[in-house]
């Protein structure tokens, strides 16, 4: 339940509701729409998540078109075997978007696009080129923090046809080589429609899809005239269709979400911004700005686009593949909301029940839904402010306070196991990590802030240095100085472990260095625990790969005393020696050495 008061939350609707900004798009006869599969509506597998009330009827686009491209003949995907299984989500690091390197094929690098005029437009090429390489590609440059270029040429001025009213069919003609999109002017259309160009079923690359206008890719957008000239948030809208971002709305209206400029986008004439979930999708946030919430307690601090900091919080639904989704909202330059809409904003993202798609995997692109939470037309109930919160699959979000531009949020039961660092949800070792917290050996890997662990870097000789020291409470730093670790912040820690015997130097016979930001090996680590803890227990256990080490004998050691298991679970029969160590791996070790 919100702890709001019901009258500010009708004053927010009532906000909502005058301002939304609707427009009518007129598709040309003839273009392809989305409809609804009854087949798939009554033939649901699974329930939806129980905390999102199910939606009447899935959702028919209005401006957009998107077409599947199979498989040809005979194809051998190398990545995937050529499969059908569930495997989308392989080349994304948190496993949230589908076909990432497919959806990313146009937004991180300079898109190029050629501009057409259809008909007898009022908007000249000259005026046309200059405005959408103007605001239209700082809008985009400035979201994408510069990943993305627009670039928009000069094509042609082309009479439209009465099988070819919008000009698309000779656009894409006429289009030059290596043009990714092509990008139209009519006079017939009341706002604008576009397409990402075909997808595919199985295979993360795709690789039979064709990437340009050119070769038949299919990608455009038309916007028509007087839209252009007036309203810029149509041209965003439209282009943000081409980098496969969908609407987000109630499950009503597609165009009934006020705070999204790929909905209703306020009533404001300027683009407003768009999902964090868009965004991660194109490749805009780094995957160590999204914290993907594991039930545990923690405290998180949300950013919005324009700052740097953790950019999306995650809930996986139970529902296999869907999510809810969190990002922060603040007024800026390339974001005009008002005040009163600034806050944290929620959503469901529904990658199930996706009319039109058939394939055994998440739907990607346009096909996936982007649902308000809670779900209601022209509400901004979905974006919470200081003060509220709220409670989605049975975990407590409670927005506590603002801090800069960004909104801290307490995320679950402040009885729960605490998760202290915003970027080891998905670690399988992070209780070990909590630990290496609590007993004072980390602090965190990003200082001052030191809300990040860093969890599958990997450790460096010198903090390998000052993991040890710490943990074994060395003080006396002894007389050993080595001759390459003046500038590092690790020196006393290194001198310390010189000290206790515990390292002798990298550069036998001579060692005098120690190599502090070299990477520690998994044979390294063990031959530093062995001497750090006086292990000498060899015990029966022989790891098939570690015969050639000259650590053979401390890895053993350390087997022995249950601080390695393997490299390889579940056998287990290899130790990998030769492997860098990451700070998750390390707070493992240490916490069976020391816990």
């Amino acid at each position: 339940m919100k702890t709001q008061t019901d009258t500010t939350r009708f004053v927010r609707m009532m906000l909502a509701t005058m301002v939304v900004w609707t427009l009518a798009i007129a598709l040309p006869a003839g273009a392809t729409t989305r409809t609804p599969n009854v087949g798939d509506l009554n033939n649901a597998a699974e329930p939806v998540a129980t905390e999102q009330p199910a939606r009447p009827f899935d959702l028919v686009g209005s401006d957009y078109t998107v077409s599947v491209l199979p498989r040809p003949d005979g194809w051998v995907d190398s990545l995937e075997g050529d499969s059908q299984t569930p495997t989308a989500y392989s080349d994304d690091p948190l496993g949230i978007v589908a076909k990432a390197p497919f959806v990313r094929r146009y937004s991180l690098d300079t898109d190029y696009w050629q501009v057409y005029l259809c008909g007898g437009t009022s908007v000249t090429m000259t005026q046309a080129v200059n405005s959408l390489n103007g605001n239209t590609a700082a809008y985009y440059s400035s979201w994408s923090q510069g990943a993305l270029q627009l670039s928009f040429s000069a094509g042609a001025s082309l009479t439209p046809t009465g099988s070819d009213p919008n000009c698309r069919l000779a656009a894409e003609t006429d289009a030059a080589a290596g043009t990714e999109g092509v990008f139209i002017i009519d006079t017939v259309t009341g706002g604008g429609f576009a397409s990402p160009g075909s997808v595919c079923f199985s295979g993360e690359d795709c690789a039979w899809v064709p990437s340009t206008v050119a070769t038949g890719s299919g990608r455009y957008a038309v916007v028509g005239d007087t839209a252009f000239a007036n309203y810029p948030q149509v041209v965003v809208h439209e282009l943000g269709h081409s980098y496969h971002w969908p609407h987000s709305n109630s499950g009503a209206f597609e165009y009934d979400n006020p705070i999204d400029v790929m909905s209703g986008n306020a009533g404001t004439v300027q683009a407003l911004s768009t999902l964090a979930y868009n965004r991660y999708l194109s490749g805009w946030v780094d995957p160590t700005d999204v914290f993907v919430t594991n039930g545990n307690y923690a405290e998180v601090t949300l950013q919005p686009g324009t700052s740097s900091g953790t950019q999306m919080i995650v809930l996986r639904a139970a529902k296999q593949w869907d999510l809810f989704v969190l990002g922060a909202r603040t007024r800026s330059t390339y974001d005009p909301i008002s005040p009163s809409m600034e806050g944290v904003e929620v959503y469901w993202i529904d990658q199930n029940t996706c009319t039109g798609w058939g394939g055994a995997e998440p739907c990607p692109s346009l096909w996936r839904e982007q649902i308000m939470e809670p779900a209601r037309s022209n509400s901004l109930d979905h974006v919470y402010q200081v003060g509220e919160s709220f409670t989605i699959e049975g975990l407590q979000f409670s927005v506590t306070g603002r801090s800069g531009e960004g909104f801290t949020i307490a995320v679950g039961d402040p009885g729960a196991p605490v998760q202290s660092f915003v970027d080891t949800s998905a670690s399988q070792f992070i209780a070990d990590i909590e630990w290496l917290l609590a007993e004072g050996i980390t602090s965190g890997c990003n200082p001052p802030s030191n809300d990040r662990f860093c969890p599958t870097d990997n450790v460096t000789r010198g903090q390998m240095a000052a993991f040890l020291s710490r943990a074994l409470n060395l003080t006396d730093q002894g007389t050993k100085d080595f001759v390459d670790d003046d500038a590092s912040a690790f020196e006393a820690d290194i001198e310390r472990l010189a000290a206790a015997g515990i390292t002798l130097g990298c550069n036998p016979p001579a060692n005098d260095q120690f190599c502090p930001d070299d990477p520690v090996t998994r044979e390294q680590m063990a031959a530093f625990l062995v001497r750090a803890l006086g292990l000498t227990n060899t015990g029966t256990i022989d790891f098939i790969d570690d015969d050639f080490s000259i650590f053979e004998t401390d890895i053993e050691s350390l087997a022995t005393a249950g601080i390695t298991l393997g490299c390889n679970p579940p056998t287990n029969d290899r130790f990998c020696p030769t492997e860098n160590v990451t700070r998750e791996q390390m707070a493992a070790f240490l916490h069976r050495a020391l816990g």
